[in-house]
């Protein structure tokens, strides 16, 4: 399947590629470049279109690699963001000793995994909890937790627990 594209989208695409790589695009969603020019270089409606039309256009294994490699990115080490309603979550559960279930980034697979928590100790960077699924206390990377969703599941935290063993 041969999906053409049209010579409004090649010059879109063309454009796009050439200012990122004079460094005049760093990140296409802010809202600056309208103040100071007279239209955006980059719209998120127009990338998306160009994004499932040159998709289209790649085998499934090549775009899943590209997906891997993105993903990879955006939960690096040096990407520390974390979402807010997300560590909200965090802290209830912590607070409340509730076991949390959460979609995980895992760097290796490249996937988010789904697993149940229980929360021993708490930064904002890393979180150490008992996890469900490995049976075993683990140190997760509070950037890299997806979502999270609290349950009535009590737990309570072992007394020879020693945060400093993480």
């Amino acid at each position: 399947m041969s999906e053409k594209l049209a010579n409004s989208e090649l010059n879109k695409m063309y454009q796009i590629i050439k200012a990122f790589n004079e460094g005049l695009l760093v990140n296409p969603s802010e809202e600056w470049e309208l103040e100071y020019h007279d239209e955006p270089l980059v719209d998120k409606r127009g990338l998306n279109i160009l994004l499932k039309k040159i998709e289209k256009l790649l085998s499934k294994g090549e775009v899943e690699q590209i997906k891997r490699k993105i993903l990879r990115r955006r939960f690096d080490i040096f990407n520390n963001e974390i979402d807010e309603n997300v560590y909200n979550i965090i802290e209830k559960a912590f607070n409340a000793r509730k076991t949390i279930e959460i979609a995980y980034f895992d760097m290796n697979s490249a996937e988010v995994k789904k697993r149940e928590i229980d929360i021993y100790h708490k930064t904002r960077k890393y979180i150490v909890a008992y996890c469900h699924l490995r049976l075993a206390i683990r140190k997760f990377r509070t950037s890299r937790v997806v979502s999270a969703k609290l349950t009535n599941k009590p737990y309570t935290i072992p007394h020879d627990f020693n945060r400093n063993n993480y």
